[in-house]
């Protein structure tokens, strides 16, 4: 069954976030990893905490977890909390 990670972020940093962007792609796609949705989240009921969002599907539960933890996703990290707040979920 596929599983999904889903993101919400806010950009701090846009150089930031642009280079962990390019970074963390390729990790992604060497873990079957495909982007659903991104951008900008249209709220319909509750309080924004994030002002973007994105979606990404993976194979399974397995894969997703094996490409967060991945030494290659991790080393994306320093980038990231520069560039953007953010939290990740794992649904499926």
């Amino acid at each position: 069954m596929s599983a999904y990670v889903v993101v919400e972020l806010t950009v701090k940093d846009p150089e930031a976030k642009d280079r962990y962007s390019t970074a963390a792609g390729p990790v992604l796609k060497e873990y079957g990893g495909e982007f659903i949705a991104g951008g900008a989240w249209d709220v319909l009921t509750g309080e924004p905490a994030f002002t973007n969002g994105a979606i990404i599907r993976f194979a399974d539960r397995e894969t997703a977890t094996a490409w967060y933890n991945s030494p290659g996703y991790q080393a994306t990290f320093g980038d990231r909390a520069l560039g953007i707040d953010c939290r990740f979920r794992l649904l499926g």
